[in-house]
């Protein structure tokens, strides 16, 4: 059995140990947290959010996006996420968190755009130096 799998299991766990999660309980808390170490990013890694074709590089800074994208999709989804295996339960939750429309890559695409606005999904941004004799 690999970490990957363990950590699968301990994240179901978590889930089974909760009896709901529409209620606070200190089971829900501890969801929280196995959500977060198991499923937010750690490193740099790229990651391609849905609908588009370029990676983005997405790196520990977006663990709090990860795990709210996670912790709503698994909220909203819980007779679901209840009947999936470990592994499928943490590829649900990773793909989630970082591809969603919610998740880091979203957030980290966006971060990227430098705080332009009214650029639309999938519009290629290109900075490029200017020559400042050029301007008036």
């Amino acid at each position: 059995m690999t970490t990957h799998d363990e950590r699968a299991i301990e994240l179901a766990a978590r889930l089974s140990d909760c009896a709901t999660l529409s209620k606070s309980s200190p089971e829900k808390d501890e969801l929280w947290i196995a959500v977060r170490d198991v499923v937010c990013t750690r490193s740099v890694c790229l990651v391609t959010p849905m609908g588009s074709s370029s990676p983005v590089p997405v790196t520990s800074d977006h663990a709090s996006q990860e795990l709210i994208a996670a912790m709503e999709w698994l909220i909203a989804h819980e007779e679901q996420a209840r009947t999936l295996a470990p592994m499928e339960l943490f590829i649900m939750l990773r793909g989630v968190a970082t591809k969603g429309a919610i998740g880091s890559a979203r957030s980290a695409q966006s971060d990227a755009l430098h705080g332009m606005t009214h650029v639309s999904p999938g519009e290629p941004v290109t900075f490029a130096e200017i020559d400042r004799t050029d301007v008036a």
